[in-house]
C-alpha cells in the first residue's frame, strides 16, 4: 500500500511543482475560463495521440528532404492523415510548424476537415 500524497514525509519535487502550480492554475481558470471546449465526437485524450507525434514529425521530416513527386504526394497524406487526431488531442496550441509551406499546408486541411486550424499560422 503507498503512502498518502499528504502524509509523505518529504515533499517529491513534483509535489513542490504541483503546489506551485495549483494557484497560478486556480489564477487562470478565473481569468480565462476552461483552456478549451471539448470537441464534440472526439473521445481521443493526449496519451493516445502521443505515438503519433514522432511519425508525424519523422513524415514531415522526410516530406521537406523527398525529391520524388510520387513519394512526396504519400507523405504529405500521411502527415495531413496524422494531423487530424494531433488538433484534436491540442497538440496545435502548444506546438506550430516552423516550415510556413507546411503549417499553412496542415492548416488548409484541417480547416476543410473542421477542425479549429488557427493556431497553426
Amino acid at each position: 500500500m503507498s503512502t498518502p500524497v499528504s502524509h509523505a514525509p518529504l515533499p517529491s519535487l513534483m509535489q513542490r511543482l504541483a503546489e506551485m502550480f495549483s494557484p497560478l492554475h486556480a489564477r487562470g481558470r478565473l481569468l480565462d475560463g476552461p483552456a478549451r471546449s471539448p470537441r464534440v465526437g472526439t473521445t481521443r485524450t493526449v496519451a493516445e495521440c502521443a505515438p503519433n507525434l514522432p511519425l508525424f514529425i519523422a513524415r514531415l521530416r522526410e516530406l521537406l528532404a523527398a525529391t520524388d513527386e510520387s513519394v512526396r504526394s504519400r507523405l504529405e497524406r500521411e502527415v495531413l492523415d496524422l494531423a487530424v487526431p494531433l488538433q484534436a488531442a491540442g497538440l496545435f496550441e502548444v506546438l506550430r510548424i516552423a516550415h510556413a509551406p507546411l503549417a499553412a499546408m496542415v492548416a488548409d486541411h484541417l480547416a476543410t476537415s473542421g477542425s479549429h486550424a488557427a493556431s497553426l499560422r
